[in-house]
């Protein structure tokens, strides 16, 4: 798989390793910038970094009800109809329901969040991550291996918002 090198195997030790060395580079750079630099610059969509933060904790809670079998949308608060819109739809609302939510209050979600989802992640064994996605989510015929939704909601996620980031920080 793209997500690891070819030397590296698909285990939830090297999983839980990328993801805490992604999660250490994403707080380097949170802790080092101010109140006023986390809320105040936007990018052209509107979203501050802060935005970009409460984004990330809310699509690792949305992971955390797909290794549950549980609705991605509903771990969200939306229904099924939005859901089906796609991503962008999802984002645009999420941004907008969660841009006043007080920067504490998006540390203490993007923590406990991540918290919470590295729990359930130590629990799985090596061969569950080779299950397909069919096997999580009801009605999915998708046979690709869940651990591309782990990877894409995790480490690769925090390095795909990095630069959006950074760049918001530059402006």
């Amino acid at each position: 798989m793209s997500q690891f090198d070819d030397q590296d195997a698909i285990t939830v030790v090297n999983l839980q390793a990328r993801i805490a060395a992604g999660w250490q580079e994403l707080q380097t750079f949170l802790q080092g910038l101010s109140h006023t630099q986390l809320t105040n610059p936007t990018d052209a969509a509107g979203w501050t970094i802060k935005d970009h933060a409460i984004h990330l904790a809310l699509w690792e809670n949305s992971l955390l009800a797909l290794l549950k079998a549980e609705s991605r949308a509903a771990s969200f608060g939306l229904d099924e109809a939005v859901w089906q819109q796609g991503y962008e739809a999802v984002n645009r609302i999420l941004q907008q329901r969660y841009h006043d939510l007080p920067l504490d209050q998006v540390f203490a979600t993007l923590e406990t969040n991540h918290q919470t989802l590295l729990a359930y992640i130590s629990q799985l064994s090596d061969s569950d991550l080779m299950r397909p996605h069919r096997e999580f989510q009801a009605g999915s015929t998708n046979d690709e291996p869940i651990i591309g939704w782990i990877v894409g909601n995790t480490f690769e996620h925090y390095a795909e918002h990095l630069p959006w980031m950074q760049a918001i920080l530059d402006s």
